[in-house]
């Protein structure tokens, strides 16, 4: 076999191991921090380690759409300060591998993971999303049937305390009801019926109680206590009240399905319907293919500077690139901001951040391809250790 072949081969293959190892760090971290926000809710609901682990696969497509681009940068670069520390990149230089014999199957690689986020973007996120509200909703609807104890009051869901004499776990039915509504904001209100049920609208993340042929006692600011009778009430727990401030509103943009955004796109009433602006729409349609450009972007730039900072050693290389990762998602949310309120045209906005890291990597990939190594290397040349290497 040539030997470029054996090269691209194991270059390859240790892309995708550093590329695997850095996904999971950051998409850990991220739905561990997801966790703590969450832990009200997941634990007040005796939620079990399985049932929380459903849920946060749901999750996982948004985070991966943002986290595909910088898996790419990091593990490209670091990849190449690995060979370079190791003295693999001087001995294909002496062998006569230049940089452009090897861009190819980086290049490959990283149109792979181009294309993963170009099906999360566009149907991973929404697919996830929905998935997660329904799974929520359902298990929260179950794990309250399970919690009503017949005869005990329980007070786990924020606003409601609820109290039936007899629960049916299998279908949901209560009898002998009572349940304080401290929700509302106008009045808290009592309320008392022979029987109802829990039931569940997952697709608008709702839980509802429906109660039967009760009373609505509510006391009015002057002391006097109004009493309404009903055949029908139902009291609705939106999934909102349970997430407190965890945003996971299917119904904004940054969460839709493509064929949504396309017809909210063309569509002037239902975006007023809706409360959304065009600039909202079309930044997100926009961000759902830069990002996925960005994974090509972002590993191009990163190949030749790690071939030309290969002398750098590692623990400056990763401060290097970290500070490229935020220099560029700096500039992306600046981007995305000027776009939704209409200071900067859509397209400009949200593109530029791929455009400037792409002019910087055809600069880079110039000076590797001149070998003018030099001048970048002396930039870092203050701080204690780079360029130096041990004596063999």
């Amino acid at each position: 076999m040539p030997l470029i072949k054996l090269v691209h081969r194991g270059i390859f293959r240790e892309l995708a191991a550093v590329f695997t190892m850095i996904l999971a760090v950051f998409l850990s971290f991220l739905l561990l921090g997801k966790l703590l926000k969450l832990r009200q809710i997941l634990f007040s609901l005796n939620m079990s380690f399985l049932d929380i682990g459903e849920l946060f696969v749901y999750l996982s497509p948004f985070f991966l759409m943002l986290l595909l681009p910088i898996s790419c940068m990091i593990s490209t670069f670091l990849t190449f300060q690995r060979m370079g520390n190791d003295r693999e990149l001087m001995a294909l230089r002496a062998g006569g591998v230049s940089l452009p014999r090897i861009v190819p199957g980086v290049i490959v690689f990283l149109l792979l993971c181009g294309g993963v986020n170009v099906l999360v973007s566009v149907h991973g996120v929404s697919w996830g999303m929905e998935r997660f509200q329904g799974t929520l909703v359902e298990l929260a609807k179950t794990k309250t049937q399970l919690a009503l104890r017949p005869g005990l009051f329980y007070d786990k869901i924020p606003g409601l305390t609820i109290f039936s004499k007899d629960v049916d776990r299998e279908s949901g039915r209560l009898t002998g009801i009572f349940v304080k509504d401290s929700s509302r904001e106008q009045a808290e209100v009592s309320i008392v019926a022979p029987r109802g049920r829990i039931t569940s609208d997952p697709k608008q993340g709702r839980i509802l109680f429906a109660l039967s042929d009760g009373r609505i006692y509510r006391q009015s600011e002057s002391g006097a206590v109004d009493i309404l009778t009903f055949s029908t009430y139902r009291i609705v727990l939106d999934l909102k009240s349970l997430l407190g401030d965890i945003d996971v509103d299917t119904d904004k943009p940054k969460y839709m399905a493509w064929s949504k955004l396309q017809r909210l796109s063309r569509t002037p009433e239902a975006r007023r319907d809706a409360g959304i602006s065009q600039e909202e729409v079309q930044v997100e349609m926009h961000k759902r293919f830069a990002l996925p450009v960005a994974c090509l972007v972002l590993g191009f730039f990163a190949l030749p500077l790690g071939w030309i900072l290969d002398e750098v050693k590692r623990q400056y290389g990763g401060l290097i690139i970290l500070g490229m990762f935020f220099v560029y998602y700096a500039l992306f949310y600046l981007g995305l901001s000027l776009g939704q309120t209409g200071r900067l045209p859509v397209g400009l906005s949200v593109w530029m951040p791929n455009a400037v890291f792409l002019v910087l990597a055809v600069m880079v990939l110039y000076r590797a391809m001149t070998e003018g190594r030099g001048r970048l290397l002396h930039i870092f040349a203050h701080i204690r250790g780079i360029g130096e290497r041990p004596e063999s």
